[in-house]
């Protein structure tokens, strides 16, 4: 109650205790743990109103992404902050990553984590969160680990934004390749993608004996690792941006994925499980207001025999004798 807005209504509470109970008979995940992805969304700043969506999306991306449904949601309400997106959008963003992940060597998860490095970045940068994502499946295709390949990245984005403040080496190694900073950074906020691709197809004509200085003199030692496999894939890098740009091809690939994967007998019986959960927590809040009144209209009837029982110690004693003694004669009774 205290992380989401509008739970002091205890009307509005029950509400959504019982939407995430319903979630649960539709996901593979118990009510408890869909209820710590809400309060997690309702820490982020999420709207209530949109909270049992992004639950929904958070736990399909963990089966989809094979990762926990926790770490899908925290990465959802990062990329929401950071690229300014809304639910739907993150979805898109989701589906567009899933989609790189089925058609290249780089898994879904790895290529989330890269985006989730670089977050606001890539907007300040004019690039788009789907095309970090073209860029972060090329680089982790090729084997580069996450916290590289998005370190190269982001002085890669650095690097072409500068502007009139691009070092001395980076103007030099500019203009050795023909570029003008200023109407690169320019480039950048108008068309990235082509700006992008016009640098590195002009890196691939500098003879090889040149590049690897060219490229440090521009991105930085630690870049190269990163930015190399982009010039030595340069095809498949613009094949992974028209996988981004066309939603025929990665529309709903991440609830394909879902599907897919949550069609096992484990989870089906998780939500067997979650369902008879949800009518036993149904049927207590059904009858516990009977069972209220029903113990409220006993308690003063349980008082008097207390107050008897204190009043009347020696009487109880005999009548509970009595009682035993019955007992023993019907039990000797019953064994003729």
């Amino acid at each position: 109650r205290k992380v989401v807005d509008g739970l002091d209504d205890k009307k509005a509470f029950a509400q959504m205790s019982d939407d995430i109970l319903t979630l649960s008979t539709q996901l593979p995940m118990a009510a408890e743990g869909i209820a710590e992805i809400v309060a997690a969304g309702g820490q982020a700043g999420i709207a209530r109103g949109d909270l049992m969506q992004f639950a929904n999306d958070a736990v399909k991306m963990g089966v989809a992404f094979d990762t926990t449904a926790e770490e899908s949601g925290q990465m959802m309400a990062q990329w929401r902050t950071a690229f300014k997106l809304t639910q739907e959008d993150v979805v898109v963003l989701a589906d567009k990553i899933n989609y790189l992940g089925n058609t290249g060597p780089a898994n879904a998860k790895k290529i989330s984590d890269i985006v989730t490095r670089i977050g606001p970045l890539g907007g300040v940068a004019g690039v788009a969160s789907g095309e970090i994502a073209a860029m972060g499946a090329t680089i982790a295709g090729m084997g580069v680990e996450s916290e590289i390949a998005s370190t190269g990245i982001k002085n890669f984005m650095l690097s072409l934004t500068a502007g009139n403040s691009a070092t001395k080496a980076q103007k030099q190694a500019m203009a050795f390749l023909k570029l003008n900073p200023r109407k690169l950074a320019e480039d950048m906020q108008k068309d990235s993608r082509g700006a992008m691709l016009k640098v590195l197809d002009s890196l691939a004509k500098v003879p090889k004996a040149k590049q690897a200085a060219v490229m440090n003199a521009l991105f930085g030692k630690e870049s190269l690792s990163a930015i190399a496999p982009l010039l030595t894939n340069l095809d498949l890098l613009r094949t992974n941006f028209d996988r981004v740009a066309d939603a025929q091809e990665y529309g709903g690939s991440m609830q394909k994925e879902y599907a897919s994967r949550a069609s096992t007998t484990e989870n089906q019986l998780v939500l067997l499980k979650n369902s008879v959960n949800a009518i036993s927590v149904t049927l207590g809040d059904t009858f516990l207001p009977a069972i209220n009144e029903a113990a409220e209209a006993v308690m003063p009837y349980l008082e008097q025999l207390r107050t008897f029982v204190r009043a009347n110690p020696e009487l109880v004693q005999s009548a509970a004798k009595f009682g035993a003694a019955l007992l023993a004669v019907g039990v000797s009774i019953g064994s003729l």
